[in-house]
This record gives C-alpha cells, sequence and structure tokens, in this order.
C-alpha cells in the first residue's frame, strides 16, 4: 500500500469552537471554578461541486497525553483525519477531553502525570527497531526514523500532555461531557475513539443509547480487564472501562459480579486473554446492543496481540453488530498504533469510510440522522 504524504490537500469548511459540560464545584473560600468542562471543535464542511454531505456527524476523542490538535494536522505536516472526513462530507467534532488541553484542569483536582520520550519510541514510533512485541517487526509506515531529533518525531512528543492519573475520574468526566455534546448535537452520531479514548464511546454510548449510531474504536484501551501501553496492569474492572457502566444483570461489585475466564491466544504470536466466563450466562451491555462497532486494528501494533479479545467481550456481551477491521486483510500493511498519523493514513481513513456507508445504507438510520 503506497503512502498518501502529499497527496491531498486541506479540505476547506467553516469553524465553531465551544465548551461542554462541567459544573460549578464550590471551594474553601466561598468561591466556585468550573470543572469538568469539555472544549469542542466542529468543522463543517464547505458545500462543493460533486460533493456528497453526510446525514451523520462524528466525533473525534483522542488518546492518553493526546489533544483534539491530533486530527488536524500529522507530525510530518501533512493534513490529518478532519481534513479527509471532511472531504468526504462529514461534520467533524474534534474533543479535547476533560482536564486535558484547551479543557482546564484546576489544582487540586487530581494528580497529572506524563510520560518519556522513550516509552513514545517504543510504542508508538521506533517500535520495529526495538522489537518490543511480535509484530512490531512489521512496522514501516511512520514517517522518518521515530527517535529523538528526528523533526517529525520531535513534533509528535512536542505535542504530548500531562493528564489526570485518576482513569476512572478520567472517563466519567469525558462521558459526561461527551452526552452533553451530543444532547447539543441533537441527532445520532458516529463516535470515534483511539487508544486510552476508546473507553469513552462505550460510556457515551451507555449514556446516550439512542444518540450513538456507530462506534469506531481505534486500538481501544484493552485487552478486558488489563492495560497494556506505557503502564501495563490490571485494569477496567468492567472489563473495557474503568468507570461504571450498565450491564444486565447488573454489576454492583464488578470483581464480583464479573466472573472471568482466561482463554487462550488462538496462535503464538497472540496474548492471553480474559473474558467473561460461560457460567453463569455472561452480563450484557444493555445499552450497547444495537450500536453499530468497528475494532481496527493495525498489523504493527502492540494492540495486534490481543484487540481479538475486545472483538470477542463485545459479542458475548451481546453487542450484535461487532466487525473487526484488520489492516493488513485489506492490503493496508505496515501501521502501528499512530495509524491516523502514518505515511498511509488516508488509505486507513478509506476503509472506515467504506464501513460506515455500508451501514448507512438503510432507509431507517439515514432518516433518524437527517
Amino acid at each position: 500500500m503506497a503512502d498518501d504524504t502529499g497527496a491531498r490537500k486541506p479540505a476547506p469548511y467553516q469553524r465553531e469552537v465551544f465548551y461542554v459540560g462541567g459544573q460549578y464545584v464550590p471551594d474553601s473560600n466561598g468561591t466556585h471554578t468550573l470543572q469538568g468542562q469539555m472544549y469542542v471543535e466542529r468543522l463543517i464542511p464547505e458545500e462543493a461541486e460533486g460533493a456528497v454531505r453526510r446525514p451523520i456527524p462524528i466525533i473525534f476523542i483522542h488518546g492518553a497525553t493526546r489533544s483534539g490538535t491530533d486530527w488536524l494536522t500529522k507530525p510530518d505536516g501533512q493534513p490529518g483525519w478532519a481534513s479527509y472526513f471532511l472531504s468526504k462530507g462529514f461534520e467533524c467534532y474534534l474533543v479535547d477531553v476533560p482536564f486535558r488541553g484547551r479543557s482546564p484542569w484546576v489544582p487540586g483536582n487530581g494528580t497529572m502525570v506524563s510520560y518519556p520520550a522513550e516509552a513514545f519510541e517504543a510504542t508508538f514510533t521506533a517500535c520495529k527497531d526495538l522489537a518490543t512485541w511480535p509484530q512490531a517487526k512489521q512496522h514501516t509506515q511512520w514517517p522518518g526514523s521515530g527517535r529523538m531529533g528526528d523533526p517529525i518525531f520531535d513534533q509528535l512528543y512536542a505535542s504530548g500532555l500531562q493528564m489526570l492519573d485518576d482513569s476512572v475520574a478520567q472517563e466519567k468526566a469525558s462521558q459526561a461531557a461527551c452526552a452533553a455534546l451530543l444532547d447539543r448535537i441533537g441527532k445520532p452520531a458516529i463516535v470515534l475513539g483511539h487508544s486510552a479514548g476508546g473507553s469513552t464511546p462505550w460510556l457515551t454510548a451507555d449514556a446516550r443509547p439512542q444518540l450513538v449510531e456507530m462506534i469506531i474504536a481505534l486500538e481501544p484501551t484493552g485487552p478486558p480487564f488489563f492495560k497494556v501501553g506505557f503502564k501495563s496492569e490490571p485494569s477496567a474492572p468492567y472489563g473495557i472501562t474503568n468507570a461504571p457502566i450498565t450491564y444486565s444483570p447488573p454489576v454492583t461489585n464488578p470483581d464480583m459480579d464479573l466472573v472471568k475466564s482466561v482463554i487462550g491466544a488462538p496462535s503464538p504470536d497472540l496474548m492471553d486473554c480474559k473474558i467473561q466466563a460461560e457460567e453463569p450466562a455472561p452480563r450484557q451491555l444493555v445499552n450497547l446492543t444495537d450500536v453499530k462497532v468497528l475494532v481496527v486494528t493495525a498489523q504493527a501494533s502492540y494492540h495486534a496481540q490481543y484487540d481479538w479479545a475486545t472483538v470477542l467481550y463485545l459479542r458475548q456481551a451481546g453487542v450484535k453488530a461487532v466487525d473487526h477491521l484488520k489492516l493488513e486483510e485489506k492490503g493496508i500493511r505496515g501501521n502501528a498504533h499512530m495509524m491516523h498519523m502514518e505515511k498511509n493514513s488516508d488509505a486507513v481513513a478509506a476503509e472506515i469510510v467504506k464501513w460506515i456507508d455500508g451501514h448507512m445504507s438503510t432507509r431507517e438510520v439515514r432518516d433518524r440522522c437527517l
């Protein structure tokens, strides 16, 4: 698959900026601060001859240490996914999740953490050299060396941000803010989340099931009940989230109520993972049942080891329409976790648009989104 560097000009659009969510919190002085609000950048594609305006908008949710700028311009200076999806007629909403970037963090509201450049090299950009996991040797799509001192890597790392070191608080705040954004949009939307931002679409759909038409899970946090990444450790006590999510029968104590079973890796280069046990009957994610889901996995990413288990978990929990897009099966090879920033990012986006179009074919869905 050839790269698309320099092949496309930014799509024309109109821009609106606003904030959603948050609440006033009193302090010891009797004064108040607004906390938990979320910055939103709305991009509206301009009408062009021959252009098709899509009836459904997309909300883009970034990952850990990242912000909404990820979708605007890639580290190599080329147009990002916002421009691509605008060119295909999608209205785009780019967010900075609460406490990140242009969404304020108030001192005293949790501890902030950041990660060193070496972690970015090993996990995102130079994994082929370091061979950190079996699939890493296939990584070819990052532009540049992926090392400190390379101008493209330096742009990526320069845009990294401190983040709240409390996954539950972060997810709850992001859920509330994204629900408020959907209320403002006022019609069903596609929610796309990347990496650590991949838990937010599940929680947003749980809060507003009638307003989430589809979820694009771009290598979401996983595998179930665990987190692989900068700091790998047991996580996500609710299976796919750290914050509570609705199950039937209800889950009040996830460690007790969600009975787990280890499922062996399908092949030697994959990981053993945990899902729900078959006995008692797996609890169901009732608010996600009818949401259409696409899990996207890159060939050379560390997620290639375990995203299969996230897909299995969702199906086991009653999500009816879950597809797994393995990029190499579409001839898109050499990508790692930052696939939306890599040389062939447009090819990845094109496959996602094909999937969206395939699930927008019914008149009922189109009418709901207009």
